[in-house]
């Protein structure tokens, strides 16, 4: 069973992959707009942390298709 493992986690990366703008890179956003309202500073840290996650989940999205393939014959 653990050997089927990655097919039921795989559409969940797949779907995370499938938006240009990852979920965790527009909750960021959506965070950096509140820290702006509040102190008036645009840092964009919130971003760019969304981003770094969103990333890794492609890396780990590539990893689960790598695991997953077949081997050359």
């Amino acid at each position: 069973m653990k050997k089927y493992a990655p097919l039921f986690i795989a559409p969940f990366f797949m779907a995370a992959a499938a938006c240009s703008d990852g979920p965790a890179e527009n909750a960021g956003e959506d965070m950096d707009e509140a820290v702006e309202d509040v102190t008036g500073e645009d840092q964009d840290m919130f971003e760019e942390a969304g981003e770094n996650m969103d990333e890794a989940a492609d890396d780990a999205e590539d990893a689960i298709e790598d695991a997953t393939d077949e081997p050359s014959r």
